[in-house]
């Protein structure tokens, strides 16, 4: 909190960080605080999937001081920020109002209870676990640091602070080892131990940490403001999948096996979808699920090659769909929005657990902004 005792902007930043670390989106991505003063004071707070006009007339109706979307409200840079309807709009609402707004997108597809956990826990899946792990996008490093042992931790907690570290739910994760570190400084060197001109022999600590992409030069400052060398030695490494814990989708087992239309029944009580369209083999038993929340029609291949009987996702195409139709897994499609929206009570459960009577938060559940209608009837004697 501020100094003055009031919760701010920041404050919840860092709240949701901790469950959704905003450093593990996307590099494509926009998020964090989008719009308003980070040290501005927050007693209330909506949550909502997008920034939509439904949205911010309920904000005229019931003010609130913060904004929480999933769907980033700035996603592409804005040449103007207008009034008048276009990309900019719900931005010029907004500030007018004075609400802020955090986003928080990817690094919430990504985190280990993210959005397809939620939607697996609503369905009751047991054994739950990543589809594609890691964050295939988040350009995750390796950061290994030659440090005295007497600025290890220093150097670690500068590191930290900075966005590095975090693996999961865990965070301040390093790896230590003692070694012998050497060094020869030149004329024009001030080495902190020994003198120019002389070889020298120091104990020293391998520090090794990890830090996603959109870090990684944050870390790096970081750990040389905190480093008493004035040539620290530091080592990048660029890692693979798996490396920060979390990633796309999960893939879990139903506590009894299903025929597919008693699954689909269960997955219609759990997640209230707007529609489930389905395309695949209608005579299935079901008993793993894998599911992607949002778009994920392109990850059907990893839901077949880790053995799933039901693959539930969003905005699958026509071809996607006549390839499921192909093959021997059902593909549920629930919409985009049907599936996302289950992270918006995770947010509220976030900001209410770590500021209890202090900021209120409501969530809007919003539905899906396509609607179906029924196509109209021909009429006798017209053409099909």
């Amino acid at each position: 909190m501020s100094r003055r005792g009031a919760v701010t902007v920041n404050d919840v930043l860092r709240a949701l960080d901790e469950r959704f670390p905003f450093a593990h989106c996307a590099d494509w991505d926009n998020v964090g605080i989008l719009l308003g003063d980070p040290d501005a004071p927050v007693r209330s707070a909506l949550i909502a999937l997008d920034a939509t006009p439904a949205v911010i007339a309920r904000l005229r109706r019931r003010p609130a001081d913060l904004l929480v979307t999933h769907h980033p409200v700035v996603f592409t840079p804005l040449k103007s920020v207008r009034p008048d309807p276009g990309p900019s709009a719900a931005a010029f609402a907004l500030l007018r109002m004075g609400v802020a707004v955090i986003s928080a997108h990817t690094n919430a597809d990504a985190a280990p209870r993210g959005v397809s956990h939620a939607m697996g826990r609503r369905l009751g899946l047991l054994g739950m676990r990543p589809l594609i792990p890691g964050e295939p996008s988040s350009g995750a490093c390796k950061i290994v640091a030659f440090v005295p042992p007497s600025h290890a931790e220093a150097v670690l907690a500068a590191a930290a602070e900075a966005g590095g570290g975090r693996i999961g739910a865990y965070s301040r994760c390093s790896f230590r080892t003692q070694g012998t570190g050497t060094f020869l400084g030149g004329p024009d060197s001030s080495p902190r131990m020994g003198a120019p001109g002389a070889e020298e022999r120091v104990e020293e600590v391998r520090l090794e940490t990890v830090a996603p992409g959109s870090r990684v030069r944050a870390v790096l400052c970081a750990v040389r403001k905190a480093h008493p060398y004035e040539e620290p030695a530091i080592d990048v490494v660029p890692l693979r999948e798996g490396a920060l814990g979390g990633g796309i989708g999960i893939v879990g087992e139903l506590p009894e096996s299903l025929p597919l239309d008693r699954a689909l029944d269960a997955l219609r009580r759990a997640l209230r979808p707007s529609w489930i369209h389905v395309a695949g083999p209608r005579r299935k038993t079901v008993g793993r699920v894998a599911i992607v929340g949002g778009s994920g029609a392109e990850f059907a291949f990893a839901a077949r090659e880790a053995g799933a009987d039901l693959y539930v996702t969003g905005d699958v195409k026509y071809h996607q769909a006549l390839d499921a139709a192909a093959g021997d897994m059902p593909v549920a499609d629930i919409g985009h929005a049907s599936g996302e929206r289950w992270i918006l009570p995770e947010f509220r459960r976030v900001i209410s657990a770590r500021f209890p009577g202090v900021v209120s938060a409501r969530v809007i559940m919003d539905e899906e902004p396509m609607r179906a209608v029924p196509a109209r009837r021909r009429r006798g004697g017209e053409k099909p």
